[in-house]
């Protein structure tokens, strides 16, 4: 399942597009005439339920960079002698 986290992030526009819509019907339903209410909660829910589909995207983002960080880090302590950015054994 290497594309599921890519899926997910096509996934979640239509979703929080979904619950934004949902969530403006029920306000309206509930208190008519409230637009700052109306304009500013359904943001949110929107932003709420799209958050789980935008995780593993970014997490695998994460991993990824943090793998090559590691890689560098070690190609430059063996080219530094075991030192890691330039520190050495206390003298200097």
């Amino acid at each position: 399942m290497r594309f599921l986290p890519t899926i997910l992030l096509i996934l979640s526009l239509p979703a929080g597009a979904l619950a934004y819509a949902m969530t403006v019907r029920v306000l309206d339903a509930l208190l008519p005439g409230q637009a700052a209410l109306t304009l500013f909660v359904p943001l949110f829910v929107a932003g709420l339920v799209m958050l789980p589909f935008l995780v593993p995207f970014f997490d695998r983002k994460a991993k990824r960079d943090l793998a090559e960080h590691a890689r560098s880090l070690q190609s430059a302590t063996k080219d530094d002698g075991g030192a890691p950015d330039g520190q050495h054994d206390g003298q200097g």
